[in-house]
């Protein structure tokens, strides 16, 4: 809370600053034609379109075919449209990125026309399969945990796919592929790892109370569409009245609101629940008529069930396999061998968040509007790191993750002349997330072998440096002209992006493996300690005995080549992707048929690029070094939107369409090149004393842990001229980006029994030079007497080199959708529907 009262002033001095435009869509359209009475277009005619919610409104004048266009109108409405002063049409709304398009005839008598539209009509947004879900569909959502996924996830052509966390299937596609943007700034998890779909793992990065409309567009055959190739989930936020709108709220639950049994069974728990949300929203005129503001926050604190502990010890999750004297004894020997307390059993967690939003929206004149909005996002929550049934693991080898997001926006809408009009967009994004032990950071992650499974304790190997941060910053211009029934659009994007990735695994206190070797022990062995054990040559040490005698099986270390600081191998590179598109979009009023058709130019340009190791380049015969600059794609679309009749509507289009990569397939080319981040290991198999004090010198490395000196030597002796040949990533230098040609055909019908309506939608798509890895260090050697390859190792080109490149066959996916929707003045909404995918012939990733 504190956070967001000291932001709300500094927000106000955001509309003195440049304004610059937008990756998606952040507003509507209205395209109209007047015509008089004997149905001849009426050139001249002067229309003035008010929003009634703020009375702020745009002048138009028709051209010689009778046709205006107003882009870049609030989603919503109301909107009255007013002709000549007198004749005058109401419109309940605007579908975000939708173009309303509307006819009246002048010249009789002075009328209202109302037009009335299904409040839970899914409108058009692009040409192409869609969904538009408004004000009273996420008010009606059943939204327990209030994130918008729980609102277009209703269509059955979207679904969460709990699987991997709760990320979102469009049409069957991998989530990985999506685009979600809040305003157009996208929010979508642009490194890839995150198991819910959004740039901070730990909740939706927006406020509930602040979205005014969400949109969901499967195949949207605009140009101006781009970053996906699974679906565009767009949604926008809400814009201050004239009246003053307040709104706040408190969710509670806890253990006595839980049923104890279902269908018998007992699921009362022994842990304590309670979970807290709140927040508040207001909204409304600074200035009447011209200035008004919104405002929303949100805060959510709730418990996260990650306990764990040893048969019979009635903490969390018990592991049978694992007894209280074992557990004490591997207490006792941390303490004994290093001094390290493993922080006991393991309580449950919590997850913690707090996020709010501001917008500002001027009216300058009526030609001009300008929005600023800020937004920011602050969550943690405690994580298990090994937590399936057969791994335990001690309270102080947890770790937090950590998620911060700040965004500022703002964009200048400008409508210069009746037949011109301009947006001008500008976002800076940046994003922290964080990963960090609970415990001591100092001691390295020790695992113990068990028979039926593995105990952990000290700093997880994956947590001992890690850290990833991105700077987005994007500029977009763009501009409309009507020209007759001819709607041409043009825009430039250019988005900067900063990629800053430390994962270098045991780069702090190592990875200390201890085997299990008792397996086939005789009873006389059991009869026997550790150290009896390792000194009788009929008997093998199990993992516990080695762990307590300080015998390690194998050891891991891994840092930065040459200076052994973990800093040294982090992937930090910055790429700007271009974006130019052009498009024409023809209206035939008098078959109510829309045409458009248009091109999409990506291009990346960087002067980054990965480290160059000879020694890898030189066994696998591929240069290791190559970046993104140059990649490019053309991207033709073309699209058709057919009022067929009263009640039936017909869609369809095709176009290329490329992006959703997720960026850790890229950065690893950076962050493992086998000079900057040199990962080494050394076995001795329980037969050396490995701890302070035993028989194997030991150094200690820049976060205060420590390892075998050998270790830490090889990692100092690794540099350019004396790279690792082993375990590396990089970038096939003739890789393109992966593209997807996309076929759609659809209807809309309303239909003559009670209101229902219903969408049939049908989607082909053919995915060409999808990415895949590569190890290159095998080649075929051979083929089985099937005739199937047999391969092997490349004479002196390592082992585990993975090179991403793209598939050499293509994959080929079929989707058909039926959605039948219906809303009944009694307020009850109804969305039913079926989709079947199939997919061929796709190649694994």
């Amino acid at each position: 809370m504190k956070n967001f009262i000291s932001k709300l002033l500094p927000l106000a001095a955001i509309l003195l600053l440049p304004a610059f435009a937008q990756a998606q869509e952040t507003g509507s359209a209205m395209r109209g034609r007047i015509l008089d009475q004997e149905g001849n277009p009426v050139a001249g005619a002067t229309v003035v379109i008010t929003d009634e919610r703020t009375n702020q409104s745009r002048t138009l004048q028709s051209n010689s075919t009778g046709t205006f266009l107003a882009s870049n109108l609030a989603v919503g409405g109301p909107y009255l449209v007013t002709v000549n002063g007198t004749e005058q049409t109401r419109v309940p709304s605007l579908g975000l990125g939708d173009t309303f398009n509307l006819t009246m005839t002048i010249g009789g008598e002075m009328e209202e026309i109302v037009a009335v539209g299904q409040a839970q009509e899914a409108i058009e947004t692009a040409i192409g399969p869609s969904a538009t879900f408004g004000l009273r569909d996420i008010d009606a959502a059943v939204a327990f945990d209030r994130d918008i996924k729980e609102v277009y996830a209703m269509d059955p052509r979207m679904s969460i796919d709990f699987d991997r966390g709760t990320q979102v299937n469009c049409m069957g596609k991998h989530p990985r592929f999506n685009s979600v943007t809040l305003d157009g700034v996208s929010h979508n998890d642009r490194f890839g790892l995150n198991n819910n779909g959004y740039s901070t793992a730990t909740g939706m990065p927006f406020p509930y109370d602040a979205i005014q409309m969400v949109s969901v567009e499967l195949a949207p055959f605009d140009p101006k569409y781009g970053g996906f190739s699974a679906c565009n989930i767009n949604a926008v936020t809400k814009s201050g009245t004239n009246e003053f709108v307040a709104n706040a709220f408190y969710e509670f639950t806890d253990q006595s609101l839980i049923n104890d049994k279902l269908d018998g069974q007992d699921l009362s728990s022994p842990d304590d629940y309670k979970r807290e949300k709140m927040g508040f929203s207001l909204g409304g005129p600074i200035i009447q008529d011209r200035l008004h503001f919104f405002a929303a926050y949100e805060e959510t604190e709730q418990p996260l069930f990650v306990a764990m502990g040893y048969a019979g010890s009635g903490n969390g999750d018990e592991r049978p396999w694992l007894s209280q004297s074992e557990f004490d004894a591997i207490e006792a020997a941390a303490q004994t061998n290093w001094g390290y307390d493993t922080g006991g059993l393991p309580g449950n967690g919590s997850l913690e968040s707090e996020q709010y939003m501001v917008r500002l929206d001027w009216q300058i004149n009526g030609d001009h509007t300008l929005t600023g909005i800020y937004n920011y996002y602050d969550g943690f929550q405690t994580n298990a790191s090994d937590d399936d049934s057969d791994e335990f693991e001690f309270a102080n080898h947890y770790y937090i993750k950590g998620a911060e997001s700040e965004t500022t926006t703002l964009w200048l809408d400008s409508q210069w002349t009746d037949a011109f009009s301009t947006q001008v967009y500008y976002t800076d994004t940046r994003m922290n997330d964080s990963q960090v032990t609970v415990g001591p950071k100092e001691m390295g992650d020790h695992q113990i072998e068990f028979n039926c499974g593995t105990v952990y304790l000290g700093a997880d190997d994956s947590r001992q440096a890690n850290r990833l941060f991105t700077d987005a910053s994007l500029l977009k211009l763009s501009g409309l002209w009507l020209a007759g029934n001819h709607a041409f659009s043009a825009g430039y994007e250019r988005e900067e992006l900063r990629v800053f990735n430390i994962f270098v695994q045991h780069s702090n206190g190592g990875e200390w493996d201890y085997w299990d070797d008792s397996d086939g022990n005789d009873a006389a062995c059991d009869l026997l300690d550790a150290q009896g054990r390792h000194d009788d040559a009929n008997c093998g040490t199990s993992g516990l005995d080695k762990f307590i005698l300080g015998r390690p099986s194998r050891v891991y270390y891994g840092s930065g080549g040459t200076s052994n600081n973990p800093i040294d191998a982090a992937a930090d590179y910055t790429n700007v992707q271009n974006s130019l598109y052009l498009q024409d979009e023809i209206y035939f009023p008098e078959s109510d048929f829309t045409l458009t058709a248009g091109l999409r130019f990506d291009w990346f340009t960087s002067d980054d690029s990965p480290n160059y190791n000879d020694a890898l380049s030189t066994a696998i015969g591929i240069r290791n070094d190559e970046g993104l600059d140059g990649l490019n794609i053309l991207m033709p679309r073309v699209g058709f939107n057919w009022g067929f009749s009263d009640t039936l509507t017909l869609r369809g289009g095709a176009g290329l369409f490329s992006g959703g990569n997720p960026n850790v397939w890229l950065s690893n080319a950076w962050s493992n090149d086998g000079v900057t981040n040199v990962q080494v290991r050394e076995t001795y198999g329980g037969s050396e004393l490995v701890y302070p004090g035993g028989d194997i010198p030991l150094t200690q490395t820049m976060g205060g842990g420590l390892v075998p000196t050998s270790l830490y030597q090889d990692v100092a002796a690794t540099g350019p001229d004396s790279g690792s040949t082993d375990f590396t990533n990089l970038l096939d230098p003739d890789y393109e980006m992966p593209r997807e040609w996309t076929y759609a055909l659809g209807a809309t019908w309303d239909m003559p029994w009670g209101g229902w309506s219903v969408d049939f939608d049908y989607m082909y798509t053919v995915l060409k030079k999808g990415a895949i890895y590569k190890d290159v260090s095998q080649e075929i050697q051979g083929q089985t007497s099937a005739g199937a390859p047999i391969y092997g190792l490349i004479p002196g080109g390592g082992e585990g080199n993975l090179m991403l490149t793209n598939a050499s066959k293509d994959s080929t996916a079929e989707v058909i959708s039926a959605t039948f929707r219906n809303s009944w003045d009694f307020g009850l909404d109804m969305l039913v529907g079926y989709a079947w995918t199939d997919a061929r012939d796709v190649s694994p990733m």
